[in-house]
Protein backbone atom coordinates (compact mmCIF):
# COMPACT_ATOMS: atom_id res chain seq x y z
CA UNK A 1 0.00 0.00 0.00
CA UNK A 2 1.29 3.64 -1.06
CA UNK A 3 -0.07 7.24 -0.08
CA UNK A 4 -0.76 9.08 -2.66
CA UNK A 5 -1.35 12.89 -2.56
CA UNK A 6 -5.17 14.81 -3.32
CA UNK A 7 -4.95 18.15 -5.05
CA UNK A 8 -8.38 19.11 -4.70
CA UNK A 9 -6.94 22.17 -1.85
CA UNK A 10 -4.23 22.99 -4.45
CA UNK A 11 -7.46 24.22 -6.65
CA UNK A 12 -10.16 24.97 -3.56
CA UNK A 13 -11.62 25.24 -0.19
CA UNK A 14 -12.60 21.94 0.46
CA UNK A 15 -13.36 19.38 3.63
CA UNK A 16 -14.88 20.49 6.96
CA UNK A 17 -11.82 20.82 8.29
CA UNK A 18 -10.07 23.03 5.83
CA UNK A 19 -8.41 26.38 6.21
CA UNK A 20 -11.11 28.03 4.11
CA UNK A 21 -8.84 28.87 0.42
CA UNK A 22 -6.90 27.22 -1.62
CA UNK A 23 -3.45 26.67 -1.20
CA UNK A 24 -0.96 29.22 -3.37
CA UNK A 25 1.50 27.88 -5.54
CA UNK A 26 4.72 28.70 -4.29
CA UNK A 27 3.30 25.98 -1.00
CA UNK A 28 2.03 23.50 -3.55
CA UNK A 29 5.25 23.30 -5.05
CA UNK A 30 6.73 22.83 -1.72
CA UNK A 31 4.59 20.32 -1.12
CA UNK A 32 5.16 18.46 -4.14
CA UNK A 33 9.11 18.33 -3.93
CA UNK A 34 8.80 17.17 -0.38
CA UNK A 35 6.05 14.34 -0.88
CA UNK A 36 8.28 13.56 -4.33
CA UNK A 37 11.35 13.13 -2.11
CA UNK A 38 9.70 10.87 0.09
CA UNK A 39 8.38 8.59 -2.50
CA UNK A 40 5.09 9.85 -3.15
CA UNK A 41 4.45 8.77 -6.97
CA UNK A 42 0.77 9.73 -7.75
CA UNK A 43 -1.44 12.99 -7.17
CA UNK A 44 -5.18 12.38 -7.68
CA UNK A 45 -6.41 15.59 -9.06
CA UNK A 46 -10.05 16.60 -11.66
CA UNK A 47 -11.09 18.79 -13.80
CA UNK A 48 -13.86 19.98 -11.28
CA UNK A 49 -11.02 20.80 -8.95
CA UNK A 50 -11.27 24.68 -9.77
CA UNK A 51 -8.02 24.99 -12.24
CA UNK A 52 -5.60 22.61 -10.57
CA UNK A 53 -5.69 20.71 -13.46
CA UNK A 54 -4.58 23.16 -15.83
CA UNK A 55 -1.61 24.27 -13.41
CA UNK A 56 -0.96 21.00 -11.87
CA UNK A 57 1.61 20.26 -14.79
CA UNK A 58 4.00 23.48 -14.62
CA UNK A 59 3.62 22.90 -10.56
CA UNK A 60 5.14 19.18 -10.65
CA UNK A 61 7.63 19.65 -13.68
CA UNK A 62 10.77 18.00 -13.21
CA UNK A 63 9.76 15.47 -10.30
CA UNK A 64 8.65 11.82 -10.50
CA UNK A 65 4.90 12.39 -10.49
CA UNK A 66 1.68 10.84 -12.32
CA UNK A 67 -1.42 12.36 -12.41
CA UNK A 68 -4.83 10.15 -11.80
CA UNK A 69 -7.36 13.01 -12.93
CA UNK A 70 -11.35 12.67 -13.57
CA UNK A 71 -14.25 13.65 -16.14
CA UNK A 72 -16.58 16.09 -15.01
CA UNK A 73 -19.97 14.65 -13.81
CA UNK A 74 -21.95 14.32 -17.70
CA UNK A 75 -25.10 16.73 -17.69
CA UNK A 76 -27.83 14.41 -17.51
CA UNK A 77 -29.55 16.16 -20.83
CA UNK A 78 -27.10 14.43 -23.23
CA UNK A 79 -28.11 11.10 -25.09
CA UNK A 80 -25.94 8.44 -25.53
CA UNK A 81 -23.78 10.26 -28.39
CA UNK A 82 -23.62 13.42 -26.68
CA UNK A 83 -22.44 11.97 -23.34
CA UNK A 84 -19.57 9.66 -25.21
CA UNK A 85 -18.72 12.79 -27.04
CA UNK A 86 -18.41 14.81 -23.56
CA UNK A 87 -16.67 12.13 -21.53
CA UNK A 88 -13.55 11.99 -24.82
CA UNK A 89 -13.85 15.46 -25.14
CA UNK A 90 -12.93 15.77 -21.20
CA UNK A 91 -10.17 13.32 -21.43
CA UNK A 92 -8.43 14.61 -24.06
CA UNK A 93 -8.42 17.91 -22.14
CA UNK A 94 -6.76 16.17 -19.33
CA UNK A 95 -4.60 14.54 -21.71
CA UNK A 96 -3.60 18.53 -23.30
CA UNK A 97 -3.30 19.54 -19.05
CA UNK A 98 -0.88 16.66 -17.65
CA UNK A 99 0.68 15.16 -20.83
CA UNK A 100 3.00 11.97 -20.57
CA UNK A 101 2.16 11.96 -16.84
CA UNK A 102 -1.42 11.28 -17.12
CA UNK A 103 -1.68 7.47 -16.21
CA UNK A 104 -5.28 7.00 -15.26
CA UNK A 105 -8.50 8.74 -15.88
CA UNK A 106 -12.03 8.62 -13.86
CA UNK A 107 -15.40 8.95 -14.57
CA UNK A 108 -16.17 11.87 -11.53
CA UNK A 109 -19.79 9.97 -11.30
CA UNK A 110 -19.76 5.98 -11.85
CA UNK A 111 -23.30 6.61 -12.72
CA UNK A 112 -22.44 7.68 -16.08
CA UNK A 113 -21.34 4.26 -16.65
CA UNK A 114 -24.81 3.15 -16.71
CA UNK A 115 -27.21 1.81 -19.14
CA UNK A 116 -27.04 2.79 -23.02
CA UNK A 117 -25.31 5.78 -22.06
CA UNK A 118 -22.28 4.52 -20.05
CA UNK A 119 -21.94 1.42 -22.74
CA UNK A 120 -21.38 4.60 -25.18
CA UNK A 121 -19.39 6.44 -22.70
CA UNK A 122 -17.15 3.29 -22.31
CA UNK A 123 -16.68 2.71 -26.29
CA UNK A 124 -15.83 6.05 -26.71
CA UNK A 125 -13.05 5.95 -24.26
CA UNK A 126 -11.37 2.26 -24.94
CA UNK A 127 -9.44 3.24 -28.08
CA UNK A 128 -8.83 6.77 -26.85
CA UNK A 129 -7.15 5.12 -23.78
CA UNK A 130 -5.51 2.41 -25.66
CA UNK A 131 -3.86 5.07 -27.57
CA UNK A 132 -2.93 7.41 -24.48
CA UNK A 133 -1.51 4.42 -22.41
CA UNK A 134 -4.26 5.83 -19.74
CA UNK A 135 -6.19 2.88 -17.87
CA UNK A 136 -9.95 4.45 -17.40
CA UNK A 137 -11.84 3.88 -13.78
CA UNK A 138 -14.47 5.24 -11.77
CA UNK A 139 -15.16 7.24 -8.74
CA UNK A 140 -17.78 5.47 -6.47
CA UNK A 141 -19.55 6.60 -3.60
CA UNK A 142 -19.64 2.82 -2.19
CA UNK A 143 -17.52 0.03 -2.75
CA UNK A 144 -20.78 -1.98 -4.36
CA UNK A 145 -20.22 0.73 -7.43
CA UNK A 146 -17.12 -0.26 -7.64
CA UNK A 147 -17.79 -4.10 -7.83
CA UNK A 148 -20.39 -3.88 -10.02
CA UNK A 149 -18.34 -2.16 -12.91
CA UNK A 150 -15.96 -4.33 -12.08
CA UNK A 151 -18.41 -7.44 -13.05
CA UNK A 152 -18.89 -5.65 -16.26
CA UNK A 153 -15.26 -5.22 -16.79
CA UNK A 154 -15.81 -1.60 -17.26
CA UNK A 155 -12.67 -0.20 -15.30
CA UNK A 156 -9.03 -0.52 -14.11
CA UNK A 157 -8.77 1.11 -11.59
CA UNK A 158 -11.47 2.55 -8.88
CA UNK A 159 -11.37 5.08 -5.92
CA UNK A 160 -13.79 4.31 -3.16
CA UNK A 161 -14.12 6.45 0.33
CA UNK A 162 -13.50 4.32 3.61
CA UNK A 163 -12.10 5.16 7.11
CA UNK A 164 -12.53 3.90 10.56
CA UNK A 165 -16.28 5.35 10.78
CA UNK A 166 -16.73 3.57 7.08
CA UNK A 167 -15.51 -0.01 6.53
CA UNK A 168 -17.57 -0.81 3.47
CA UNK A 169 -14.54 -1.79 1.89
CA UNK A 170 -13.81 -4.26 4.48
CA UNK A 171 -16.83 -6.42 3.93
CA UNK A 172 -16.54 -9.93 3.38
CA UNK A 173 -16.16 -10.88 -0.82
CA UNK A 174 -15.07 -7.19 -1.14
CA UNK A 175 -11.45 -7.63 -1.78
CA UNK A 176 -12.14 -10.70 -3.97
CA UNK A 177 -14.80 -8.86 -6.01
CA UNK A 178 -12.27 -6.35 -6.65
CA UNK A 179 -9.53 -8.11 -7.39
CA UNK A 180 -7.39 -6.96 -10.43
CA UNK A 181 -8.69 -3.28 -10.15
CA UNK A 182 -6.33 -0.83 -8.44
CA UNK A 183 -8.64 0.81 -5.38
CA UNK A 184 -7.46 4.33 -4.61
CA UNK A 185 -9.46 5.05 -1.04
CA UNK A 186 -10.63 8.47 -0.27
CA UNK A 187 -11.84 10.24 2.83
CA UNK A 188 -8.88 8.42 5.25
CA UNK A 189 -9.72 11.39 7.49
CA UNK A 190 -13.49 11.83 6.71
CA UNK A 191 -12.63 15.11 5.25
CA UNK A 192 -10.97 16.07 8.52
CA UNK A 193 -13.53 15.34 10.92
CA UNK A 194 -12.06 12.67 12.62
CA UNK A 195 -8.27 14.71 13.27
CA UNK A 196 -10.41 17.58 14.53
CA UNK A 197 -10.63 18.37 18.17
CA UNK A 198 -12.86 16.44 19.60
CA UNK A 199 -15.36 18.99 21.10
CA UNK A 200 -15.05 21.37 17.64
CA UNK A 201 -16.03 17.72 15.49
CA UNK A 202 -19.08 17.03 17.64
CA UNK A 203 -20.42 20.68 17.78
CA UNK A 204 -20.19 21.05 13.95
CA UNK A 205 -21.69 17.51 13.22
CA UNK A 206 -24.06 16.56 16.13
CA UNK A 207 -25.24 13.68 14.39
CA UNK A 208 -22.01 12.45 14.43
CA UNK A 209 -21.09 12.54 17.94
CA UNK A 210 -21.41 8.76 19.48
CA UNK A 211 -19.14 7.80 16.71
CA UNK A 212 -16.74 9.94 17.33
CA UNK A 213 -16.98 10.08 21.27
CA UNK A 214 -15.87 5.96 20.56
CA UNK A 215 -13.62 6.89 18.26
CA UNK A 216 -11.30 8.76 20.25
CA UNK A 217 -11.47 6.30 23.10
CA UNK A 218 -9.85 3.86 20.51
CA UNK A 219 -7.14 6.24 19.78
CA UNK A 220 -6.58 6.80 23.60
CA UNK A 221 -7.16 3.01 24.35
CA UNK A 222 -4.55 2.70 21.27
CA UNK A 223 -1.69 5.03 22.43
CA UNK A 224 -2.25 6.98 19.07
CA UNK A 225 -2.64 10.35 18.47
CA UNK A 226 -5.79 10.65 15.64
CA UNK A 227 -3.83 10.97 12.53
CA UNK A 228 -1.64 8.24 12.62
CA UNK A 229 -4.84 5.77 14.06
CA UNK A 230 -6.57 7.09 11.28
CA UNK A 231 -4.05 6.04 8.89
CA UNK A 232 -3.63 2.96 10.46
CA UNK A 233 -6.70 1.84 10.38
CA UNK A 234 -6.54 3.03 6.43
CA UNK A 235 -3.74 0.31 5.88
CA UNK A 236 -5.82 -2.56 7.36
CA UNK A 237 -7.90 -2.50 4.00
CA UNK A 238 -6.68 -5.46 1.92
CA UNK A 239 -8.51 -3.96 -0.95
CA UNK A 240 -7.02 -0.91 -1.44
CA UNK A 241 -3.17 -0.17 -3.26
CA UNK A 242 -3.19 3.70 -2.54
CA UNK A 243 -4.41 6.43 -0.01
CA UNK A 244 -5.38 9.34 -1.24
CA UNK A 245 -4.38 12.08 1.89
CA UNK A 246 -5.34 15.82 0.55
CA UNK A 247 -3.63 18.73 2.93
CA UNK A 248 -3.58 22.43 2.80
CA UNK A 249 -0.26 23.01 3.81
CA UNK A 250 2.95 22.20 3.77
CA UNK A 251 2.59 22.00 7.79
CA UNK A 252 0.37 19.44 7.31
CA UNK A 253 1.87 17.45 4.49
CA UNK A 254 4.99 17.10 6.79
CA UNK A 255 2.71 15.55 9.53
CA UNK A 256 0.86 13.95 7.43
CA UNK A 257 4.27 12.32 5.90
CA UNK A 258 5.45 11.29 9.67
CA UNK A 259 2.17 9.84 10.63
CA UNK A 260 2.40 7.39 7.69
CA UNK A 261 5.63 6.34 8.56
CA UNK A 262 4.64 5.64 11.70
CA UNK A 263 1.08 4.13 10.76
CA UNK A 264 0.98 0.51 10.91
CA UNK A 265 -2.23 -1.90 9.93
CA UNK A 266 -5.01 -1.91 12.71
CA UNK A 267 -8.02 -3.19 12.33
CA UNK A 268 -10.75 -1.90 14.31
CA UNK A 269 -14.47 -3.17 13.07
CA UNK A 270 -16.34 -2.10 16.42
CA UNK A 271 -16.31 1.82 15.08
CA UNK A 272 -17.86 1.08 11.90
CA UNK A 273 -20.93 3.19 11.93
CA UNK A 274 -23.68 2.14 9.38
CA UNK A 275 -25.29 6.21 9.63
CA UNK A 276 -25.31 7.54 5.87
CA UNK A 277 -25.96 11.11 7.68
CA UNK A 278 -22.51 10.21 9.72
CA UNK A 279 -20.27 8.32 6.76
CA UNK A 280 -21.41 10.44 3.37
CA UNK A 281 -20.38 14.16 3.23
CA UNK A 282 -23.69 14.45 1.02
CA UNK A 283 -25.55 14.02 4.02
CA UNK A 284 -23.91 16.25 6.31
CA UNK A 285 -26.14 19.00 8.33
CA UNK A 286 -23.67 20.93 9.69
CA UNK A 287 -23.51 23.68 12.24
CA UNK A 288 -21.24 26.64 11.96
Amino acid sequence: MRLALGTVQFGLAYGIAGRGQAMPESEVRSVLESAAAQGVRTLDTAAAYGDIESRLARLAAGLALEFVSKVPAIPPSLDPDGAAEFALCSARTSQERLGEGLRALMLHSSADFAGERGEAVAAALAPWARSAGVTIGASCYAPAEALELARQGRIGIAQVPGNALDQRIAEPGVAQGLGGVEIHLRSALLQGLLVMPPARAQQRLAVAAPALRRWHAWCAAQGMPPLVAALSVAKSFAAVSAVVIGVDSLEQWNEVARAWQRAEAKTAAELACADPAVVDPRRWSLEP
